[in-house]
């Protein structure tokens, strides 16, 4: 999204940027794990210790209750 205006600006008069940030709250690994698992091959192919995360999830569950996500979406408004 950060580079998203120069990219465009070669086809468009004027971008802007509507930043959506969210905060996703989960209380157990399974949705944090089965969202990583698109990024399985990936995640090997650079030596990211996949499997690492459901512990790294479930510690953050067990100090605190629950494991937050911090998010940024977002919509380009682009004009010719």
């Amino acid at each position: 999204m950060e580079k998203a205006p120069a990219f465009l600006g070669e086809e468009f008069g004027r971008e802007e940027v509507a930043e959506l940030p969210g905060t996703i709250t989960v209380r157990g690994p399974e949705p944090v794990i089965a969202h990583m698992a698109s990024y399985r091959a990936w995640a090997e192919q650079h030596d990211v210790p996949f499997d690492r995360a459901r512990t790294l999830v479930a510690d953050g569950i067990a100090r605190s209750g629950a494991y937050e996500i911090t998010c940024l979406g977002g919509i380009l408004l682009c004009r010719r």
